[in-house]
């Protein structure tokens, strides 16, 4: 699932990495997602008049499992109870499954969404890098086949890619990703701006001190459906998300925007989980 919002950020000399040269180099996947569980509290960070959301509270449990060599599954699951101006309560149920190969070459998804326990949103499938193109087998809402530019990448790789440009003191980063999200029939273009470092102050094996983390703030956006505000020729992303993410892969602090109103998220519970090890093999 994705998180969004703005961050006001000093930015340095922009970095924007196209799909063609990310195909000449994708960023490769290295232990440096740790494995965990953790566990967010959900509420109501923003609502505009008109936008029909009044109040919102819920939990949202994400699960990381795995390595490079034996890929990395994940698992999330929001439940979140949505109120309307006229006192009306929806159920929000929102669950996915994906699993990327360490190598960036397979990637399977299945997400299901629904309100009140109707269905209102369902996406599978599998994606898998050849050559010179990435070859995605849809699987829900409809099976189809679509083909997608080599240089697009894959949610841990995008994530691998965030942390490297932090690492590397850049302040924006700008990709194509696929994340079999909506119809799942094409990539969206992602752009993060990476704030400065800053000293992490939990306790606890994975967030301990020594454990650098920046503000992110991504803008997603899907190359159909772009608009302009007020004909300025400004594009508008049509999700945002913003987070404190840590060098090893953990997320806090977050803010997913939809337009008219934005949610929440903060750690309650974090728990580590075994990891393979990698060297013998």
């Amino acid at each position: 699932m994705r998180l969004s919002g703005f961050l006001r950020v000093s930015l340095l000399p922009l970095i924007v990495v196209p799909s063609a040269a990310m195909a000449q180099g994708l960023p490769k996947l290295r232990n440096i997602i740790a494995p965990h569980r953790a566990v967010y509290d959900i509420s109501l960070a923003r609502t505009e008049q008109g936008s029909g959301v009044s109040s919102a509270h819920g939990r949202m449990v994400f699960e990381v499992t795995g390595s490079v060599c034996d890929g990395y599954r994940m698992r999330q699951r929001m439940v979140v109870n949505i109120g309307d101006d006229e006192g009306n309560v929806g159920l929000l149920d929102f669950q996915v499954r994906t699993f990327e190969s360490g190598d960036g070459t397979v990637y399977s998804f299945d997400s299901r969404t629904t309100m009140n326990k109707e269905v209102v949103e369902a996406v599978a499938g599998e994606a898998r890098r050849d050559g010179s193109r990435i070859e995605v087998s849809l699987k829900q809402p409809t099976e189809k086949k679509i083909t997608l530019d080599s240089g697009v990448l894959f949610p841990s790789q995008h994530l691998q890619a965030i942390i490297d440009a932090a690492l590397a003191n850049r302040n924006f980063l700008s990709v194509d990703i696929y994340e079999g999200a909506g119809s799942g029939e094409a990539s969206d273009s992602a752009s993060a701006a990476i704030g400065q470092a800053m000293p992490v102050e939990g306790e606890g094996s994975l967030l301990r001190a020594g454990v650098r983390g920046w503000p992110v703030s991504v803008g997603y956006f899907e190359p159909d459906k772009r608009t302009s505000e007020e004909g300025l020729g400004e594009e508008l992303p049509s999700y945002q998300m913003s987070f404190t993410l840590y060098e090893n892969g953990v997320t806090n602090d977050l803010v997913m925007d939809y337009g008219d109103y934005a949610l929440a998220g903060s750690i309650k519970d974090i728990e580590p989980l075994s990891s393979p090890d990698c060297s013998s093999r």
